[in-house]
Parts: C-alpha cells; sequence; structure tokens
C-alpha cells in the first residue's frame, strides 16, 4: 500500500511539474504574441499616415517589414541560450529545438546542434546528447551548414560522454580527431584530464 501512495505521488509530482513547465512556455508565447502585435500595429500605423499624405504605399517595405518581425534568427538564439543559461532546461532544449526547424542552415545553427546537445546531456539523456553531437559533426563535414566552429567544443564534448561511460576507445577515437583537426585549441588539453584522469 505505502508503495502504491508513493508511485501515485511521484506520479503527481510529475504532472505538477509538466503543468508549471506549460505555464512558463504560454507566457513566453504570449509575450512574442503581445510584441508582434505591438510591431503590426505600428506598421499598420504608418501605412495609415502615408496613405492620409497621400504618399505613394509600397508594398514591399511593408512586407519587408513583417519579414523582420517573423524571422530574426540572432534574438531568437539569444533567448534560447539564456534559458539554458538560467538552467531552464526543457524550455532552452524546445526553444534550440524549434530554432533549427527554423533555421536550418545560419552562421548559428552549428551553436543550437552543440547546445542542444549539451543540454540532452545534462537532463541525463547521454543518448540522445551523443546523436546530436554526432549529427552536427556529419553536417559539417557534409558541408551542409554555413559555420561550424562548435566543432571542437562537440569532440570534447564526445570525449567527455563516452570516458564517463567507460568507453575509452571512442573517447580516444575523438580525442585523435580533435588533436589532428584542431591542433591548436586549449580543448585538447582539457579532454586529455577528462580521459586519462584515473591514471
Amino acid at each position: 500500500m505505502k508503495k502504491r501512495i508513493s508511485e501515485l505521488e511521484g506520479r503527481v509530482a510529475k504532472l505538477e511539474e509538466r503543468q508549471e513547465e506549460t505555464s512558463e512556455k504560454l507566457e513566453i508565447i504570449n509575450e512574442r504574441v503581445d510584441k508582434i502585435a505591438q510591431e503590426v500595429g505600428e506598421i499598420k500605423r504608418r501605412i495609415y499616415l502615408k496613405t492620409e499624405k497621400g504618399e505613394e504605399l509600397i508594398e514591399e517595405e511593408t512586407s519587408k517589414s513583417l519579414e523582420e518581425i517573423e524571422e530574426n534568427p540572432e534574438e531568437e538564439y539569444r533567448e534560447a541560450l539564456n534559458l539554458y543559461k538560467m538552467k531552464r532546461l526543457n524550455e532552452a532544449r524546445d526553444a534550440f529545438v524549434n530554432f533549427i526547424k527554423k533555421y536550418p542552415k545560419t552562421n548559428l545553427t552549428d551553436n543550437a546542434y552543440f547546445w542542444l546537445g549539451t543540454i540532452y546531456y545534462e537532463l541525463g539523456n547521454e543518448e540522445r546528447a551523443l546523436q546530436i553531437l554526432k549529427t552536427l559533426i556529419s553536417k559539417c563535414k557534409e558541408g551542409r551548414l554555413p559555420d561550424c566552429n562548435k566543432l571542437p567544443d562537440t569532440y570534447y564534448m564526445l570525449v567527455k560522454i563516452y570516458a564517463e561511460e567507460g568507453n575509452e576507445s571512442e573517447a580516444e577515437r575523438y580525442l585523435n580527431r580533435l588533436k589532428e583537426e584542431f591542433p591548436d585549441t586549449p580543448l585538447i588539453e582539457k579532454a586529455e584530464k577528462v580521459l586519462y584522469k584515473n591514471e
């Protein structure tokens, strides 16, 4: 009976946590909707003023302004990273997933993959973390991303995860790739300490 009560309490706690996460996400969405509504209102006001003054309405300018509202990868990336820095990991994970879906080929997409892998690692899902980080490597190798400045950090994270799992051969494999491809990075020393700390 006690075991059953304990299980039920655990489920209730999980449901409460999910409800809290959902509420926080709704707040963020509402803030964004309000911001977009304000900016659209401002555009409408400008159009109204132009027509009142008898100026010609430039459709191209209006559509460009709407595009700028909808797509701002730098700001969206910064918001996702801030959530990670605040250790709101589930929200940060969702934000980076959305970023990658929305912006699959920007200079920040490799960073988004890296942080997403890091978040999964910190959430205790090492298997998913490995998948994400390896996806980043393959996309970089295939030239499917315009910037791959996070590759050294990605190799380091793979060394760390495999070393913690006790898979020394895989850890060494990624350490060697780090040495070959980025011989000047200080991450080599860091990765060696992680791998060889028990020796």
